[in-house]
């Protein structure tokens, strides 16, 4: 068997194709001003508001380089504010959804509505397959170490 063939290159190849589908998605059916990575950013903020900038990388899946630039297109677009403070002896910024940045944010998600139906009535029940990838994600855990997904 070659790679292409196994369970792993699947689940890579998946993965990979749902993140382009939800970048295209964004491009032709929100046309809000909004990258699907900003709306993700937007979205992380929202629901971890007390979230690292360090942290808020890896929920995101990117480095921490890339989620600065996002953050910092999403400053300019004036959906976020970044004030310094000092925790721990330690310089951090908080990020913070501007109210622009809420109305934007939900106004993406009415239109996502639609997207999340169509996922939802195309696969029915997902809680087996996301316990699943879990248990595989558990599994590379006790292989490797933990994974930084920057």
């Amino acid at each position: 068997m070659s790679y292409s063939e196994c369970l792993q290159y699947e689940i890579e190849k998946t993965a990979r194709m749902l993140q382009l589908s939800a970048k295209i998605t964004f491009m032709k059916t929100i046309k809000l001003g909004i990258t699907h990575d900003e709306f993700l950013i937007l979205d992380t903020l929202i629901n971890n508001p007390d979230i690292s900038q360090s942290d808020l990388s890896k929920l995101v899946l990117k480095g921490r380089s890339h989620t600065s630039k996002i953050i910092v297109s999403l400053e300019k677009k004036e959906y976020l504010t970044r004030t310094q403070s000092t925790k721990n002896g330690k310089m951090i910024y908080n990020m913070i959804v501007t109210d622009n940045g809420l109305k934007l944010y939900n106004k993406a998600l009415l239109v996502l509505k639609n997207e999340i139906e169509f996922w939802n009535k195309n696969l029915g029940d997902t809680t087996f397959m996301k316990n699943e990838l879990r248990r595989i994600q558990n599994i590379i855990i006790e292989k490797v170490g933990d994974i930084s997904l920057e």
